[in-house]
């Protein structure tokens, strides 16, 4: 299968995306944009404007950060909320978390060329 959008180099074209496939096989790729902090509502951006200056960091790093940081590791923060041992904090952070990640991160996935010789293409 190849990696093209556009007819352009497929390598090229993942450059800053970083692949997954799906259970059933899908490909999918997701680019973080912290640029995008001003989608955040203004309690969650208060929680990661907080948590960031905790950490000595600039609300766009750390919301970059938190927009990359893997899925096991936001599970175990899950399970942590889930189970009520990460105490109330934890749980409006985690929800900040999921908020920012929603407003920052871009899915595209491949789906196969429509017609014969059609190349497939990330959307």
């Amino acid at each position: 299968m190849t990696m093209r959008r556009n007819g352009g180099n497929a390598a090229d074209d993942n450059a800053g995306w970083t692949m997954d496939k799906l259970r059933d096989g899908t490909l999918i790729r997701t680019r973080v944009h912290p640029e995008h902090i001003g989608e955040i509502s203004d309690h969650h951006r208060t929680i990661l404007t907080e948590e960031a200056r905790g950490r000595g960091m600039t609300l766009l790093e750390y919301v970059g950060w938190v927009g990359r940081m893997p899925k096991s590791e936001l599970h175990v923060y899950r399970d942590q909320v889930r189970s009520g041992s990460g105490g109330p904090r934890l749980a409006a952070v985690y929800d900040a978390w999921l908020s920012a990640r929603m407003a920052v991160t871009e899915t595209q996935s491949l789906q196969r060329g429509w017609g014969p010789g059609e190349p497939d293409r990330w959307i």
